[in-house]
């Protein structure tokens, strides 16, 4: 085990991920404690991916470079394409020695792909400049791009990366522990197989059950009712008065 697996153990050894909720609320946590603890570290996006990859929450990321590297005051730099010369980046030294520390620590990145993001109009950059985004890369991309299939290379990747992680279109079954809506024929405590999922949208028919104004979160879940009813409710992700189960979840309570 080594200090990321240590690290994870540690944060989540009180966290209960058995339903969708725990799980956003856990990685949650995660981040919190990267951004507290980890936000110098290269190891800090290797700990969030893993996290992500045990709880099946998409991952995110710290720019740690930019923790690490601060930008000095008087550097000055400009980014652009010139007919004559192709692309060039001119800098002051103040500037030069700023883009050779970014580049050091990059090059100790644990991840392949992560990045350093410069923004058109933010300093260093002056003037009429380009922004500049620098990735780090293992030689398997390198490889790739000789071979001319790095999009299947990236595409691969990211196929493995989202089949481990549990995504919500994989929800089973939910249970309410709250009020129920009085629209539906439905019991608190009950856990109900879901038959379909789909995105909500606002201008439709469809019941939601209330929690918060914001939408982004909210699925509509399609499943049977008490009456035997074929039925509909849009159901938050991170509402704590629902818990989601994945198939897996009730291949355990079939066997307890």
């Amino acid at each position: 085990m080594d200090d990321v697996d240590i690290w994870l153990a540690q944060v989540l050894s009180h966290e209960d991920a058995d339903s969708e909720f725990g799980r956003v609320r856990a990685y949650r946590k995660c981040v919190r404690y990267a951004e507290e603890q980890l936000f110098d570290d290269h190891r800090c996006n290797l700990f969030l991916l893993r996290a992500a990859e045990r709880l099946g929450q998409p991952p995110m990321a710290i720019d740690v470079v930019h923790h690490l590297v601060p930008l000095p005051d008087k550097a000055r730099a400009m980014f652009y394409y010139s007919e004559e010369e192709g692309p060039v980046l001119v800098g002051n030294k103040h500037a030069l020695r700023y883009f050779s520390k970014l580049l050091g620590e990059l090059a100790k990145s644990r991840l392949p792909g992560e990045n350093v993001i410069l923004e058109e109009g933010v300093a260093p950059f002056l003037g009429d400049s380009y922004g500049l985004t620098i990735y780090c890369e293992n030689e398997a991309w390198f490889d790739a791009v000789e071979e001319g299939t790095e999009e299947e290379y990236v595409g691969q990747w990211e196929t493995e990366l989202h089949g481990r992680i549990v995504s919500s279109e994989e929800i089973a079954a939910f249970q309410l522990s709250g009020p129920v809506p009085t629209s539906l024929a439905i019991s608190p405590q009950k856990i109900y197989k879901v038959t379909g999922l789909a995105e909500f949208r606002a201008d439709g028919q469809i019941p939601r059950k209330p929690y918060r104004q914001e939408l982004n979160q909210v699925r509509v879940v399609s499943f049977v009712d008490d009456d035997g009813h074929q039925v509909q409710l849009g159901l938050d992700l991170e509402d704590p008065d629902v818990t989601f189960y994945y198939s897996w979840h009730l291949d355990q309570l079939a066997g307890a």
